[in-house]
């Protein structure tokens, strides 16, 4: 009973976050996937400058406001948009870690479920998914 509870409520979630799907526009985003050895898929949602560059940048050229809660809930929203549509995680993520930055925004999450044996064929081998069919 209260796992059939449990799936409704998120479900419920989802198409929340699904109906207001919060968009970056032309920003770069990236989904950087990693299916480890015990079955756990791991993954880095990225929103903003490549890693390449945002190293090379100045830490105190960054214009703009910092980012705040705002920024926060709107980067998670994304991401479970993300890693549904994708079908990389089927029913959501724990959060990891995080950064909010003005030139880049990423969450590092690990799926809820482990790897399926269809999983591990259709992403194993895979180091990057492709966001462009999302909107």
């Amino acid at each position: 009973m209260w796992r059939v509870l449990g799936v409704a409520v998120l479900a419920m979630v989802q198409l929340i976050a699904c109906s207001s799907v919060p968009s970056y526009g032309s920003t770069p985003e990236s989904l950087g996937i990693d299916v480890l050895p015990n079955g756990s898929k791991q993954f880095v949602y990225r929103v903003g400058l490549p890693p390449e560059v945002e190293a090379r940048l100045n830490p105190r050229a960054r214009p703009g406001r910092p980012p705040g809660e705002r920024d926060y809930r709107k980067l998670q929203n994304r991401t479970l948009y993300v890693v549904t549509q994708t079908g990389y995680c089927r029913s959501g993520y724990f959060e990891l870690d995080y950064r909010l930055g003005n030139q880049v925004q990423w969450i590092r999450g690990e799926c809820r479920e482990g790897a399926s044996a269809e999983d591990e064929r259709n992403f194993a081998e895979r180091q990057q998914l492709p966001l462009d069919a999302l909107e």
